[in-house]
């Protein structure tokens, strides 16, 4: 199974160890966190240590593939692939704020849509963004998700719970990419 997959921009990567101080620093900004579910603001130090940490298990587990983002050599954000409870796969992203309104998170989904397709062989993915989250609700759009419902999603950082809105892919059996060449 590949670890790393690229885009014409953008590599994506396992997270490393090193990620953390970065990824603290990009999470600690509150408008990344309030449009993340379990993500507190502030940011505490050891967090994102403790976080990466976790993900080689999960990955051999066949629970979580979470990758880092690179832009230019430089990390930007994450974009995973969990094993729900439900045994549906959901996908769940973010990117730091100075990336916003480039298209990279929409080049990163449609790699990760590619990844779950071709390399996990599933069927569909399910996700959820925040109501007041318009870009998450464009780039999911944007490759077919479909609204499956309403709800109240938990926001860490926001210490509430907020309206979300949930979704669906179907993947089906097509080989064409995602990425567009």
């Amino acid at each position: 199974m590949t670890h790393t997959l690229t885009t014409p921009r953008l590599r994506l990567r396992k997270l490393q160890p090193a990620d953390a101080p970065r990824m603290q620093a990009l999470c600690g900004n509150l408008n990344v966190s309030r449009m993340l579910e379990v993500v507190p603001h502030p940011y505490p130090d050891g967090l994102a240590e403790e976080w990466i940490a976790t993900r080689p298990t999960a990955w051999r587990d066949g629970t979580l593939y979470t990758f880092a983002i690179e832009f230019a050599d430089e990390f930007i954000g994450v974009i995973g692939i969990e094993r729900q409870d439900s045994g549906d796969h959901a996908i769940g992203y973010w990117l730091g704020e100075p990336w916003w309104g480039q298209g990279l998170m929409s080049e990163a989904v449609a790699c990760a849509i590619d990844f779950a397709r071709d390399e996990l062989g599933l069927e569909k993915l399910v996700s959820a963004y925040f109501a007041d989250n318009a870009a998450s609700g464009r780039i999911q759009e944007k490759y077919g998700f479909r609204v499956t419902g309403r709800g109240r999603l938990p926001s860490l950082a926001r210490g509430q719970d907020v309206d979300g809105v949930y979704t669906v892919l179907q993947l089906g059996n097509t080989t064409e990419s995602a990425v567009a060449p």
